[in-house]
């Protein structure tokens, strides 16, 4: 009997499962959605509910590309309705956080994804193959109607330095830019590039910087060039950081970034004669720079030529007398010099000669000191500079208490 009652149970739950799947199975009518999505426009309350469902609908695979492409429509509508709400209450002065300011971007961007979505799908071609549009003059009249919010958003995140928010709103402004003749193309391209670096997307950087140079100022296209310039650094393209710092020389010869890197450049990879000639081609346009002249120098102390590199770097700092590199190179090759000339005189001690050789090698050395020490005394921190060559100098010419200090800086650093 018990087991009569158990099937009779059963019987009875599987009878009712289909029923409530059935029942959770049913879908609104599309045409209910929009009624709803409508209704909420005309009292402007009540956007979000009828948003959600219209999304969720896309889900349907019953329904056609151009049926997509309406939900995508209507809810970019939905958005621009809620953001006449909020601009309202910006009129009226309700705003009081900066939350409420945020909300009211927020519903502009949000409106201009949707019909970046709708433009993606209405574009999808037919089983024919043919491309009909049937939203593009609506949604390219919304999206014009509401650029110059876009701008006033993306502004607003940037004064706050919210570069992760300030970036969308600059990039949606620049997809609705015809063309390059808009009157803030250059201005949002920059910011862009600024968002985007500080966000360190910098491929992100280069493709907005491109646009960025073309509209800048004289003051302000070095600066992005450097931009491009740091960006193929990090990103080790060897070749584009070359070419984008050969472009940096010519085009701003007076913003030294781009020459000293290029040099250092030159210098890492032991390019000298192609530094020098780099160097002496700037030099036939204009031969008071002293950079230019610290180039030269830094190039043959590659080249291990000592005395062009000491020449070179006399030749700068009569320009700068205040030309740290130069002074280090300087001091450098002077003890290059003594050191090959101890080598020297350690294989030939019986050469008659040989006073003569310690006396050079004493003088090589006491040229280098005051070199070594305006270095330690305009870079104090430096130790690593200034501190072995000091030690090699006080040594060789016995200086006691100068030695034992250097010494003892350097066993605090082992």
């Amino acid at each position: 009997m018990r087991l009569r009652y158990i099937i009779i149970i059963l019987l009875t739950i599987l009878s009712i499962v289909p029923a409530t799947a059935q029942k959770k199975a049913a879908q609104p009518k599309m045409k209910v959605l929009y009624k709803n999505a409508k209704t909420a426009m005309k009292v402007y309350a009540g956007q979000d509910p009828p948003k959600a469902a219209l999304l969720q609908a896309l889900a349907r695979p019953e329904l056609t590309n151009k049926e997509k492409a309406k939900i995508y429509y209507t809810t970019a509508l939905l958005a621009q309705n809620s953001n006449a709400v909020q601009n309202q209450k910006a009129y009226l002065k309700q705003m009081k956080t900066p939350n409420d300011s945020i909300a009211l971007f927020a519903t502009i961007l949000e409106m201009y994804n949707y019909l970046e979505l709708c433009d993606s799908v209405d574009a999808i071609p037919n089983d024919r193959g043919r491309i009909n549009l049937k939203y593009h003059r609506k949604s390219e009249s919304m999206k014009q109607k509401h650029r110059s919010n876009l701008l006033t958003g993306g502004k607003f995140f940037l004064k706050k330095l919210d570069y992760a928010n300030a970036l969308p709103y600059m990039e949606m402004y620049l997809s609705t830019c015809k063309d390059s003749t808009d009157a803030d193309f250059g201005k949002v391209s920059y910011w862009a590039t600024i968002c985007s670096f500080n966000l360190k997307n910098y491929v992100n950087t280069l493709k907005h910087s491109i646009p960025a140079i073309q509209f800048a100022d004289e003051a302000t296209k070095p600066i992005l060039q450097e931009y491009r310039v740091r960006c193929y650094q990090i990103l080790k393209s060897t070749q584009a950081y070359e070419r984008e710092l050969q472009v940096g020389v010519h085009q701003y010869p007076n913003y030294d970034f781009f020459f000293v890197n290029l040099i250092d450049w030159y210098y890492q990879n032991h390019k000298y004669d192609e530094g020098l000639a780099k160097t002496d081609s700037l030099l036939s346009i204009n031969k008071e720079k002293a950079v230019y002249w610290y180039a030269k120098s830094l190039m043959y102390l590659g080249k291990q030529d000592f005395d062009n590199c000491i020449a070179f770097s006399d030749a700068c700092i009569a320009l700068d007398p205040e030309y740290v590199d130069a002074y280090y190179d300087k001091g450098i090759a002077y003890c290059n010099l003594a050191l090959i000339a101890q080598e020297e005189i350690a294989q030939n001690k019986a050469s008659e000669d040989w006073k003569e050789q310690q006396k050079r090698i004493q003088d090589l050395y006491l040229k280098a000191r005051p070199c070594m020490e305006f270095v330690r005394k305009k870079q104090p921190e430096n130790k690593a500079r200034w501190a072995q060559p000091l030690y090699r100098i006080y040594l060789y010419l016995n200086l006691g208490a100068e030695f034992d200090e250097i010494d003892k800086l350097l066993k605090e650093n082992q």
